[in-house]
């Protein structure tokens, strides 16, 4: 089975790791482990909230001196976070690219990041988070065009609108009563 790398499947690796396995993580998130094991591995989508929780867990762990690196070898390169097309963007000038503020070239959630076009800073784990906020919002807007299209087209077309029920007490054409 090939696991997706996303955010997400990264983040939750490492917060099964920092756990000590992924039966304390679902514990933790209070999901079952079939759940957490299909989000691992990317074939369903990880609610906003749970993710928001492991995030703030991650950082505990962070601040409680374990390792969380989420991305390793930076050297200077300007870093990108990414949810499908969408990027993580500085809330002062609209970027997208970050360089750590440290020069160890490991980034956490706890890492400061400073944007590469205005220079703001922002914490990676603020940064993700806003991330995921914006991919849900992209998904409720796109599914919500997607149905008001699929309205569209069976408004327009008869054939494929589904067929009338007729009201009780209507006889069909062979003079029986329907509903019966």
């Amino acid at each position: 089975m090939r696991v997706a790398n996303t955010i997400y499947t990264r983040t939750l690796a490492r917060a099964a790791e920092a756990q000590g396995s992924t039966q304390s993580l679902a514990s933790l998130l209070r999901v079952p482990e079939n759940t957490l094991l299909r989000w691992m591995s990317g074939r369903a989508q990880m609610p906003l909230q749970a993710f928001l929780k492991l995030m703030d867990v991650l950082a505990q762990h962070e601040r409680n001196g374990a390792d969380t690196t989420i991305e390793e070898g930076v050297n200077g390169e300007p870093l990108t976070a990414r949810v499908g097309e969408l990027l993580a963007r500085c809330a002062k000038c609209d970027g997208t690219e970050f360089l750590p503020t440290s020069d160890n070239g490991r980034v956490r959630f706890t890492s400061e990041l400073a944007c590469r076009t205005c220079g703001e800073r922002v914490t990676y784990g603020n940064l993700v988070a806003q991330l995921a906020k914006d991919a849900l919002l992209h998904s409720r807007t796109v599914t919500a065009h997607r149905a008001r299209r699929q309205a569209q087209v069976l408004k327009s077309s008869p054939k494929l609108r589904a067929p009338k029920e007729k009201p009780a007490g209507e006889t069909s054409s062979l003079g029986e009563e329907s509903g019966s």
